[in-house]
């Protein structure tokens, strides 16, 4: 099983840094949500974000490569996630159309850098 051989900073990786600053986005956003849904939407989008810049942390901090990628593949997951939601409170109401689109190309973004670190790591 492949290990990495050094200590790794997450908080140096610009998609954990991107993760960080769409997490404080979300959770501007959800406050302004009503309240019935504060253990409903607001919980479920609030998590998954959450989980985005976890998941890319306990990944980098991994000694065995095939756990980074399961982390970083989690993120992904949690990523898509949050895009699903961000629709759920469009349908309903809550965010306006150019919030969605904005926080969606933010999402996606996160994601195409998973991917990219994903493939770099199993190419190395």
């Amino acid at each position: 099983m492949e290990m990495h051989n050094n200590v790794r900073d997450f908080r140096q990786l610009k998609v954990w840094q991107m993760s960080i600053s769409l997490m404080s986005e979300i959770y501007k956003i959800t406050s302004k949500f009503p309240v019935e849904e504060k253990y409903t939407l607001t919980s479920q989008l609030l998590r998954a974000t959450q989980s985005i810049s976890g998941n890319i942390a306990e990944g980098n901090s991994q000694l065995y490569i095939k756990k980074e990628i399961n982390f970083l593949n989690t993120a992904i997951g949690s990523a898509s996630e949050c895009r699903n939601w961000l629709i759920i409170a469009y349908n309903a109401g809550y965010i306006a159309n150019t919030d969605l689109n904005s926080l969606d190309k933010q999402y996606e973004s996160i994601i195409k850098m998973l991917f990219t670190m994903i493939k770099r790591i199993m190419n190395s």
